[in-house]
């Protein structure tokens, strides 16, 4: 809407400044005064409006010496299709024709006399607007849409429209004034302008399809005004071909959002956006938008704000695919996008800032500049890398995971945990592709705070990649990839030196278990994950650093030569030998400190096997003593008993 009235606001200047009157013979004439009243009397049961310009005409040039200063016909500018074309003065009718000057339609009306300085002349012009001779014209029961303009150097506007509509007036004031709407005075006729919008309230006609797809069957409902069904036939028939195309090409499942509802709508209200509820999803489409643009709204099903933040990402991923869906169906594109960012540079912005600007012209660069972006995206990484992030986002992975990752999008219409911007945009996409697109995103997107970024984010994915290659399978900590997705680059190589640390000394305590026959447990590798080489990962690393040395330095006892009352102690008691194999396995697990506990028990047993076996020693030598005594004790009572 907001570009059909500049475009119309550039054509009114153009004819009112240059084409509106020519003179006769003798002289040119430069100057003259042309006030006009201008009545739109809208007649929607017939599909019509009648224009009816009053216009006052006086010719203000001076004569020249020798000369005379006339003026034959008089020019203005009308709207594009118009028909019944009449002029007339007070006496009689007047020839008048229309066509095109300049691209500007235009009525030349023929003078009855010509008319010399400080003449005057009334006129009356009419015409009749009919529904459908211009796209920008909307003139049925349901629904009136038409651009109502001033004419000459002054004037003033009336429009008349009859009850049981809601009228809404875009561009330059028309108030309610009774039964109808005014103006007020125009002092430049050629800078007004104003878009008539009147709408009757529920006036439609309902078609239903259902559509299976991958995510489920889509409820769809077609609702055209009551007097336009044959919008409805078309659109519908166009979107249950569109939506399992739309599914594949994005790569989603059709996400289950109840009914989905295409709505006919005018220029001002259809915003672009699907609009959802618990109930359905409605979507906008301005009747007088081409084919196309249905396709565009309906992949704003799939492509929400809740899975992608920033503007221009969603709006130029819905033209870009709604392009590869068109060839498709043999819907024609509406524009080149390059030649239309082109034509419109100028108005040219970074795309992460377009949230933020709010002019028509900044509104038709971006959605082109975004459609361009994305175009260009996917030459450069292919529709599969950009289907591939889409997933990855659908399923809450980070731009800094695994690229080999399996992906598995939700299909029960759960969110993101967090949705796609254009920074991890460009992360997902270098990350799935390997492509790097840093230029073309600082060229094009990024507002010259994140420009002044991309350095020490290169610096700082070159070392997490390191990091990477270096983890020897252990990944990225989250500390770092949470500062790598922030964009936090100073933090994150600060996260990456000390992880870096960390695994220096992890390698050296792992080749220590290697050495000594264990096994590193999970939680080893979990520490590094949860702090990298924070105090937590260092706490870990040495707290099994010193089971480790403990378990060696018990192992090299257990297997060290013994000494007779060593060997004499261990007889028939705990073997730690056994205490280190039960060590040995509680650590696997992660128990460190049932590990200990049997190391040190294994120890204990170690430093008493010598007075054990002294005890034993002694205590055998008693033994052998007592059963020395009782058996001379016995043998001397059995030499008494054979003397008796």
């Amino acid at each position: 809407m907001i570009r059909r009235l500049a475009r119309l606001g550039a054509a009114l200047m153009l004819v009112a400044g240059a084409a509106i009157a020519t003179p006769a013979t003798p002289v040119s004439a430069a100057e003259y005064s042309l006030d006009s009243t201008a009545s739109y009397a809208v007649r929607p049961a017939d599909g019509e409006i009648d224009v009816a310009v009053e216009l006052g005409f006086t010719n203000t040039t001076p004569d020249p010496a020798g000369q005379f200063s006339v003026f034959s016909e008089v020019k203005v500018a009308v709207h594009d299709g118009v028909s019944a074309v009449a002029a007339s003065d007070p006496a009689g009718e007047l020839t008048a024709t229309v066509a095109v000057e300049n691209e500007v339609n235009v009525a030349t009306i023929e003078l009855r006399e010509d008319l010399r300085f400080e003449e005057s002349v009334e006129i009356s012009l009419d015409y009749v607007l009919a529904d459908g001779s211009d796209p920008d014209l909307r003139i049925r029961p349901s629904v009136i849409v038409f651009p109502a303009w001033s004419f000459g150097t002054a004037g003033e506007v009336q429009v008349s429209i009859p009850d049981g509509y809601e009228v809404r007036v875009d561009g330059d004031r028309l108030a309610p004034v009774g039964d109808h709407l005014e103006s007020g005075p125009i002092d430049d006729p050629a800078q007004w302008l104003a878009l008539v919008t009147a709408t009757r309230p529920g006036d439609y006609t309902t078609l239903h399809a259902t559509v299976p797809l991958d995510g489920g069957t889509a409820d769809l409902q077609v609702r055209a005004f009551a007097d336009d069904e044959a919008w409805g036939t078309r659109t519908i028939a166009l979107v249950e071909d569109a939506l399992p195309l739309l599914e594949q090409e994005i790569g989603l499942p059709y996400p289950r959002i109840g009914g989905l509802v295409i709505i006919e709508s005018v220029a001002a209200d259809a915003s672009g956006f699907a609009e959802r509820s618990n109930a359905c999803t409605e979507i906008l489409v301005a009747f007088d938008q081409p084919p196309f643009t249905a396709i565009h709204q309906v992949a704003h099903v799939w492509l929400t704000p809740a899975l992608i933040e920033d503007r221009w990402i969603r709006e130029g991923m819905a033209s870009e695919t709604a392009a590869r869906v068109a060839g498709d169906l043999g819907v024609e594109l509406p524009y080149n996008p390059t030649a239309e960012v082109e034509r419109r540079a100028e108005d040219a912005l970074p795309l992460d800032t377009w949230a933020t600007a709010d002019s028509a012209p900044t509104e038709s660069y971006a959605h082109a500049a975004s459609w361009d972006m994305m175009a260009e995206v996917a030459s450069i990484v292919g529709p599969d890398a950009i289907r591939t992030t889409l997933g990855r986002v659908t399923a809450s992975v980070g731009p800094y995971a695994a690229r080999e990752l399996d992906v598995n999008p939700t299909t029960d219409g759960s969110q993101p945990t967090q949705p796609l911007t254009s920074r991890t945009f460009l992360d997902q996409l270098e990350t799935v592709s390997g492509a790097d697109l840093s230029g073309l995103f600082a060229e094009r997107v990024f507002t010259e705070a994140d420009q002044a970024l991309l350095p020490a984010r290169r610096d700082a994915r070159t070392a997490f990649d390191e990091l990477v290659v270096g983890s020897n399978g252990w990944g990225p900590p989250d500390p770092v990839r949470a500062a790598m997705v922030g964009w936090e680059f100073e933090e994150a190589m600060a996260q990456i030196d000390a992880a870096r640390a960390w695994l220096r000394d992890r390698d050296v305590v792992l080749a220590s278990m290697r050495e000594a026959g264990l096994s590193a447990p999970e939680r080893l590798q979990q520490a590094y994950r949860s702090f990298g080489g924070g105090a937590e990962a260092i706490a870990e690393l040495d707290a099994q650093r010193g089971v480790v040395a403990a378990y060696v330095a018990t192992a090299a006892d257990v297997n060290a030569s013994r000494t007779l009352l060593e060997r004499l102690g261990l007889i028939g008691g705990p073997d730690p030998a056994q205490q280190l194999a039960l060590a040995n396995g509680r650590f696997a697990d992660g128990d460190l400190r049932g590990a200990g506990e049997a190391i040190s028990d294994a120890q204990r047993i170690l430093s008493s096997a010598e007075a054990g076996g002294l005890i034993r020693a002694v205590s055998a030598g008693l033994v052998v003593l007592l059963l020395a005594g009782l058996a001379v004790v016995l043998f001397r009572r059995r030499a008494a008993y054979t003397d008796s």
